[in-house]
């Protein structure tokens, strides 16, 4: 008498194309699937700023291009995801293709909003082992943002800034970042 088991399907970055439109924000992360609800007006104003801050620094220097939500970011097999905020450099647009960024980008840009445990825990690690050199993480809440480097296939605090604090960020030397501006 011959058993078989259940065939287990493994998810890949793949699956995503077969999401509902639903209007939340659908990823697999390491085969698993994590689905975030709509955000919050405080996340989507927090995310216009900084991409429209971001944007005018970069294409003002040619230095890449700046992605608002809505670009998947194929980080391996097993993982699609759709940061908030993406910037791939000039260096790093051979990545680009027609279905999404493929590789680690520059910059992967979190705004917390119904979710914060994915992006603390679970995106925070896997962008690390991916090769994320810059992952910022902004919270509206607190009215902060936390800018992590990687170091030795770790993310570690880079810099951070608070209220109306200025920012600024190696990735970007010259742009100087008024916080107020993402939470007004």
């Amino acid at each position: 008498m011959s058993s078989t088991a259940p065939i287990q399907h493994r998810s890949t970055y793949r699956d995503l194309d077969h999401t509902p439109d639903d209007g939340n924000r659908w990823e697999i992360i390491d085969g698993d699937f994590h689905v975030s609800p709509f955000p919050t007006t405080a996340h989507q104003h927090a995310v216009t700023q900084l991409v429209t801050i971001l944007n005018e620094h970069v294409r003002a220097r040619s230095l890449g291009r700046v992605f608002a939500a809505g670009l998947k970011v194929v980080l391996d097999e097993p993982t699609g995801v759709g940061p908030d905020i993406v910037y791939v450099s000039m260096d790093r647009m051979s990545g680009m293709r027609e279905d999404g960024y493929h590789g680690a980008p520059d910059l992967i840009v979190e705004v917390l909003s119904s979710r914060p445990e994915l992006d603390r825990l679970v995106n925070f690690q896997k962008y690390a082992r991916a090769g994320v050199t810059h992952y910022w993480m902004v919270d509206p809440a607190k009215k902060s943002l936390a800018a992590y480097r990687l170091a030795t296939g770790r993310h570690e605090l880079a810099g951070e800034g608070q209220g109306n604090a200025r920012f600024e960020s190696e990735i970007f030397p010259g742009l100087v970042i008024p916080l107020d501006r993402l939470w007004d």
